[in-house]
C-alpha cells in the first residue's frame, strides 16, 4: 500500500499538467484548456464531472448566487472606447470563485485517481505475474 502513495516524477508532472491546465481553462474561461485537461484525467473524469456538476448545481440553489439574467448597458466614446459599463444578475464572484475551484479540484482528484488507478493495477499485475496460480 505505501509504494502506491510513493511519488513519482512522472505522476507528480502528469497530475499538475491537469491541474495546470484545468485552472488555466476555469480562471481564463478558455473551454479548450479544461476540455484537454478533462482528457487527460480520463478514465477518472467520467465520476469526477458529474460529482462537479452536482456541486455546481447545489451552489447555483444558493439565492443570489446565479441568476437566471442578465442586464446591462455601457456607453463608448465615438471611437469605440468603452467608458462606463454597467450590469445586473451577473453570478455573484464568490459563486464563480467556488465553482472554478470546485471544476479545479474536481479534475485535480481525477488525475490523483489515475495514478493511484494505474499503480494498483501494476502491481496487482506483478504480484499475479509472480503467482500465476
Amino acid at each position: 500500500m505505501r509504494d502506491l502513495l510513493r511519488p513519482s516524477p512522472v505522476a507528480l508532472a502528469y497530475v499538475a499538467v491537469v491541474t495546470v491546465l484545468a485552472a488555466a481553462g476555469f480562471v481564463l474561461g478558455k473551454a479548450w484548456l479544461v476540455l484537454t485537461a478533462v482528457v487527460l484525467a480520463l478514465p477518472a473524469a467520467v465520476v469526477a464531472l458529474p460529482g462537479y456538476y452536482l456541486g455546481y448545481g447545489l451552489l447555483a440553489l444558493v439565492p443570489g448566487a446565479n441568476p437566471d439574467h442578465s442586464t446591462g448597458s455601457g456607453i463608448a466614446t465615438p471611437d469605440g472606447h468603452v467608458v462606463s459599463v454597467v450590469t445586473s444578475g451577473d453570478p455573484a464572484t464568490w459563486f464563480t470563485v467556488v465553482s472554478h475551484a470546485l471544476g479545479i479540484a474536481a479534475l485535480l482528484a481525477a488525475a490523483l485517481a489515475n495514478v493511484l488507478l494505474v499503480r494498483w493495477l501494476a502491481a496487482r499485475r506483478a504480484t499475479v505475474g509472480a503467482n500465476p496460480h
